[in-house]
């Protein structure tokens, strides 16, 4: 061990024997459980087959959105490419 986790220890063990040491260890795995907790609720702390699952689904649906963006927008892009072949019909 480093002469810093020793000295961490000699500052902690008084506490253990002062308080019980059941006390101290179920403080710390408190502290863990909520540090668990707020990672989960972040998001930052995810099930890989979640993450896939939700990838997946995004990729599905922007397939589908570019799609009907594509069917939206060709009307509007056959017309322009007539006005431009006019424009450059008549002014060239």
């Amino acid at each position: 061990m480093k002469q810093e986790d020793i000295a961490q220890l000699e500052k902690l063990l008084p506490l253990a024997d002062k308080y019980g040491l059941a006390y101290i260890v179920a403080f710390i795995l408190m502290i863990v459980v909520i540090a668990l907790l707020r990672a989960i609720a972040k998001g930052s702390l995810v099930p890989r087959e979640l993450l896939d699952k939700a990838e997946e689904d995004r990729d599905r649906l922007q397939a589908i959105l570019d799609k009907e963006r594509s069917d939206f927008m060709q009307p509007t892009l056959d017309m322009l490419k007539k006005l431009k072949s006019d424009q450059t019909k008549d002014g060239g």
